[in-house]
């Protein structure tokens, strides 16, 4: 297990250290609160379903599993210098993370009122809730971010982002069951309705928990930014230039959202060959998140101990044999064990891709390095689900995604190999 936090009496006039144990808490079971009830409505398996049972298009359906981070995509690069000059950040987080949740409550709304009489501006609403949710999180991920390395020591990192995603996972495995009840009793957009607003009440006690953390007065290492826009556009492709560490952590992410060309379909394929109503998929999402607990697991105690770049190494190594087995398997046992892998690895990359992020950039540039890795990422989500839709449109298999996820996933253990670990720079 890694090692105890330090205690706070151990360093009274460090404010980090006097603030840890609240901070590192609250952190840890608001990110697993807010995750946990997205679980209601997961991207990879609930909203795929659910846009195809409104009537939606191919490519709708594969941009659903990524419309959240397409949103949150582009936003960073603009404010990334004006977070930097920030003294505090908590504030903005505050506002940001309020308009953030507010999407997911019209969209229950909608589905609930409006279905009937306006089906098509249903599909919409609902399509665009997590992208307009991803934009007020894309505006302020930076200044997240930066309060969380802020207020969590580099060596504890790994196990507060797997304390949130072991709280998701726990969450998400009885809201997979919550899931197939809703569905086989309210079945179409009153099911999903309700869904959006369970979710809603999740993201909302989730705000209240943030609301406990609190920003200690720390002491820069680097003077605030006086950077503005253009300036700190101008420099990033220096940044490219002069950190190949850096270069590689890039590569390594685009190249893994090739999984995200084969997951929106993977339930819908399991039910086909199983021959399974639309409730199973809360079956899925069960075995799914009972798999993302142990994946979580492994990647606190190994994170915390050795670092977080193993920890991705055997998550997209996991995440490959999950492509391949997703080819030949046709039985129902082979399917909840590949949703438990594809849970274990997904969240296990998860903790390893969010400390990775926070760990790589450099004291006072933060804000910038990730606006810049989360645009250079943004092309490829849009790739990965045009390739989807066209694998989709041409092939009644899921063999050519899953393949195509198997050689990118592959690729992308090639990039990280040559990323070193930062804890040991």
């Amino acid at each position: 297990m890694p090692n105890t936090p330090p205690s706070p009496a151990a360093s009274p006039d460090d404010p980090v250290r006097r603030l840890f144990w609240r901070n590192y808490l609250a952190n840890s079971i608001e990110g697993g609160i807010y995750i946990g009830g997205m679980a209601f409505l997961s991207p990879e398996s609930v909203m795929p379903t659910m846009v195809a049972s409104l009537g939606a298009p191919n490519w709708v359906i594969a941009l659903m599993p990524m419309m959240m981070l397409l949103g949150s995509m582009w936003p960073p690069l603009l404010t990334a210098h004006w977070v930097e000059s920030l003294p505090r950040v908590r504030p903005f987080c505050m506002v940001a993370g309020f308009v953030q949740r507010m999407p997911y409550f019209l969209a229950g709304l909608a589905l609930l009122f409006l279905a009937d009489s306006h089906p098509r501006l249903v599909l919409a609403i609902v399509a665009f809730a997590p992208f307009a949710s991803g934009i007020a999180l894309g505006v302020s991920v930076g200044a997240w971010m930066e309060l969380v390395s802020r207020i969590i020591p580099e060596e504890r990192r790994a196990s507060s982002w797997a304390i949130r995603y072991a709280i998701t996972a726990l969450i998400g495995v009885s809201a997979g069951g919550a899931v197939r009840s809703i569905l086989t009793s309210y079945p179409g957009t009153t099911g999903y309705g309700i869904l959006h607003m369970i979710a809603f009440g999740f993201l909302m006690l989730s705000y209240a928990v943030f609301a406990m953390i609190r920003e200690p007065e720390v002491v820069r290492e680097t003077a605030p930014s006086t950077r503005g826009l253009r300036e700190n556009l101008r420099d990033l492709p220096d940044v490219l230039r002069r950190d190949a560490p850096f270069r590689r952590f890039i590569w390594t992410r685009v190249l893994g959202i090739g999984v995200y060309v084969m997951t929106p379909f993977l339930a819908i394929h399991a039910r086909a060959v199983l021959g399974k109503p639309e409730a199973y998929v809360g079956y899925l999402v069960m075995v799914q998140m009972a798999g993302g607990v142990c994946g979580n697991a492994m990647a606190a105690v190994v994170g915390d101990k050795y670092g977080s770049k193993v920890v991705m190494m055997i998550a997209r190594t996991l995440l490959v044999i999950v492509s391949v087995l997703a080819v030949c398997n046709g039985s129902e046992s082979g399917f909840l064990l590949i949703f438990f892998l594809l849970g274990f690895g997904y969240y296990a990359d998860k903790v390893a891709g969010a400390t990775l992020s926070v760990d790589i950039c450099p004291e006072g540039r933060r804000p910038t390095y990730l606006s810049l890795l989360m645009t250079i990422v943004f092309p490829g989500m849009l790739v990965a689900a045009g390739v989807g839709t066209l694998i989709r449109e041409t092939s009644d298999t899921l063999a050519p995604a899953a393949m195509f996820s198997a050689v990118t996933l592959s690729l992308s253990l090639v990039f990280l190999a040559r990323v070193p670990e930062p804890r040991r720079r």
